[in-house]
């Protein structure tokens, strides 16, 4: 683990997962209770972003995902509404944990980015929160 934040059921963690250099290239492995804890219900991954463009900029009810870079680069950025952290992704073997609570968004990404996540929901029960003061407001609902 590289780096974990926790208040109460709002988190985020930095992990460094396995990756195995073979003479043919490179395997990455995340597995299931070693890497993530939750059943993956939806993946889904970005690629051919535009430079300048800014995804995200949302959060989630209940959500936990995992979001690596499988190429390129892109910087996303954390609030969990207390604290705020920017992370540098590339395609390195760093996966980063996020709880649904947890504001997020993505930008600066090279031309050559993929972004993929793993999801514990169906898009369709998937709730989310586009509006940064209604997240807030949310925030005070949990605690």
């Amino acid at each position: 683990m590289l780096e974990k934040f926790q208040n109460g059921e709002i988190a985020w963690e930095l992990k460094e997962y396995p990756l195995v250099k073979e003479s043919t290239g490179e395997l990455g492995v995340l597995e299931y209770m070693n890497d993530f804890n939750f059943l993956v219900k939806r993946i889904f991954f970005l690629k051919n972003i535009e430079i300048n463009s800014i995804r995200g900029k949302h959060s989630h009810k209940e959500l936990k995902q995992l979001i690596v870079c499988l190429n390129g680069s892109f910087e996303l950025e954390v609030d969990s509404g207390q604290r705020k952290k920017r992370f540098f992704m590339n395609d390195r073997n760093y996966a980063l944990f996020l709880d649904g609570k947890i504001w997020r968004a993505m930008k600066k990404f090279s031309d050559d980015a993929v972004m993929l996540v793993l999801c514990d929901r169906e898009y369709r029960y998937d709730k989310v929160i586009r509006n940064y003061n209604d997240f807030l407001a949310n925030l005070k609902e949990v605690n």
